[in-house]
């Protein structure tokens, strides 16, 4: 019965270092954790693909995940410490009787010192078990209180996350579309007062998609308030305009280079944990319409795999892994998907 001791300090171990990995670094989730929402995420995307209503399908994700990652941890720890308890015989006793606790009795004990219930129909037998069931409450305690730190800066992270996505659907919903937006007649300058705040926001947004890699499946219905879109066709936007329109008319070097950088810096936070770069390119953007609006841009060639700022094979793989075809960074008829 030593083993079944031995096995449940491991578990406790292995779910305070889940916690801990997941709560308290700013680079990512515990191992676990992670691979285990990846894999469920990349079903998810498989089986609903080609659903009509995926989308509403995988909006209801992004929360369903963040309540099974405190529950799993509060089931690991309950787990832990009932294989604990259970591996030595007279370990728990009956409050009333002192009579040794039975397996389902243990699970019970472990189940409320865990959520710290202490209601007291079962007590531990010796200094060393009293020692350890406050252990085992402390551990409940902390999971409590990092569980409850870790959810707030999550959702008000999920709110920055669309409203950048809306922000950058106001200048254009499409890469030609911004550029029609930003063109007054004479140049595209008036983009010089917004791309700062859009880059600053995309470097955040960056970070809190490394400190907490569940973000990434918080989806938005519609096309509007998706971040992977909107980015997508904002780079499109902000390459086209680097390599393609002449330099009198842009924005200031500066803005658009920290742009572009932004962007990058996005995706390379994103290829760390979420994506893996696609094989193939994605269609350049279609221009015409901004030419036919007298943008003097070249809207013939298209947009190289490096322009110097983000590779659009990742863009293209951003895209597809929140559950979006390239079609709708192109196309704002892709703004609203049906319910």
């Amino acid at each position: 019965m030593i083993a079944v001791t031995f096995l449940g300090i491991l578990v406790v171990a292995w779910t305070i270092a889940e916690i801990g990995m997941t709560t308290l670094t700013a680079q990512g989730a515990g191992p676990l954790t992670s691979r285990g929402l990846r894999l469920i995420w990349k079903l998810c995307l498989r089986v609903f693909s080609k659903s009509p209503r995926r989308h509403a399908i995988f909006t209801k994700i992004g929360p369903l995940f963040l309540a099974l990652t405190t529950l799993g941890w509060y089931a690991g720890l309950w787990l832990g410490w009932w294989l604990v308890f259970l591996g030595a015989s007279g370990s728990i006793v009956d409050a009333s009787t002192n009579e040794p606790a039975g397996a389902l009795d243990a699970l019970y004990f472990a189940g409320y010192t865990v959520t710290t219930l202490g209601i007291g129909d079962f007590k531990p037998s010796g200094a060393l078990w009293q020692i350890l069931t406050a252990v085992c409450a402390a551990n409940g305690l902390l999971a409590l209180t990092l569980s409850v730190t870790y959810l707030v800066p999550i959702l008000s992270a999920a709110v920055q996350k669309r409203q950048l996505a809306l922000t950058i659907h106001g200048i254009g919903s499409t890469p030609a579309g911004i550029l029609q937006m930003a063109w007054d007649g004479k140049s595209l300058a008036s983009l010089e007062g917004v791309l700062p705040d859009i880059s600053t926001q995309i470097l955040t947004l960056g970070e809190q998609h490394l400190a907490y890699p569940i973000l990434h499946y918080f989806h938005s219905r519609h096309a509007e308030s998706a971040l992977p879109v909107r980015l997508a066709a904002f780079s499109e936007a902000i390459d086209a305009i680097s390599h393609s329109t002449p330099e009198h008319i842009r924005p200031s070097r500066l803005s658009l280079v920290q742009c572009q950088a932004a962007v990058a810096t996005f995706l390379g936070a994103m290829e760390s944990a979420h994506i893996n770069i696609s094989e193939r390119q994605p269609a350049a953007p279609d221009l015409s319409a901004a030419v036919a609006n007298g943008v003097p841009i070249d809207a013939t060639p298209a947009i190289a795999a490096d322009t110097g700022g983000a590779d659009r094979r990742l863009l293209k793989s951003l895209v597809e892994s929140d559950g979006w075809r390239w079609h709708d960074v192109v196309s704002s008829g892709g703004d609203r998907s049906p319910s």
